[in-house]
């Protein structure tokens, strides 16, 4: 499980207490792991994250911190959002057992993100569009909202503890590729006049549904290249 522990980044997206990236760096060393990756965080350099990140400050104080989330995530084979509520805007949203098979498999052979939102927030909608595949940790209807650093902890608790499926892994096409395909093949749609009658929010969710499809699927580099490849013959077509 090394490999593939190595090949997983915890990404905490404006985490709003020092205290908390301290607990998440403790709780990924306690796991195993050790990639610890920090979105326009608040500072973190302090005696509140040292105290609560314990023995663990290897793993924060080798965070690595960057102003957005795609920066972040575009060399990544896999992104995986974690979020709470649902909605039209987050849809589907999968169970944390049915995820972690597609998240091993993935890491054999990618680098696979896994993003947490705010403390009070969690992800934005624009947010979860970037993400391949969404997850939620049930919790009890009475109180449903986690403490950050305790989501962190149960998503690497259950990744830590489960075997990495036999299944065969292939070398996914970066994030930063599989956007540049969906942009692409937007526009190639709307030059179709596809969802025209349905207007603009059919055309949105019709993207979605490849995101989502592809995601849970993965394409390799040479998938991206030829689905963009028949997107540049309809464009030359109806010229």
């Amino acid at each position: 499980m090394t490999l593939v522990m190595n090949n997983i980044s915890i990404m905490l997206v404006e985490p709003q207490s020092a205290g908390n990236i301290g607990s998440a760096a403790r709780a990924m060393e306690n796991t195993g792991f050790s990639n610890l990756v920090l979105i326009n965080p608040v500072d973190y350099k302090n005696n509140e994250a040292y105290s609560m990140a314990c023995n663990a400050c290897g793993t924060l104080l080798n965070a690595k911190v960057f102003p957005n989330i795609k920066d972040a995530i575009k060399n990544s084979g896999l992104v995986v959002g974690t979020t709470r509520r649902k909605g039209r805007e987050r849809y589907p949203v999968l169970t944390l057992n049915e995820t972690i098979p597609n998240i091993l498999i993935a890491a054999k052979k990618n680098k696979v993100s896994i993003l947490f939102g705010r403390e009070d927030k969690g992800l934005k909608n624009d947010e979860i569009k970037l993400c391949d595949l969404l997850v939620e940790i049930p919790t009890h209807k009475n109180y449903q909202s986690l403490n950050l650093s305790h989501a962190v902890f149960l998503v690497c608790y259950e990744l830590f503890k489960a075997e990495a499926p036999s299944g065969q892994s292939i070398k996914l096409a970066p994030w930063e590729e599989m956007e540049g395909m969906y942009i692409h093949l937007e526009k190639t749609l709307k030059r179709l006049g596809y969802g025209e009658k349905g207007g603009a929010h059919l055309l949105q969710t019709i993207m979605k549904s490849f995101k989502r499809l592809f995601g849970r699927t993965g394409l390799m580099q040479k998938e991206v290249n030829m689905v963009r490849g028949i997107c540049t013959q309809i464009e030359e077509r109806i010229k």
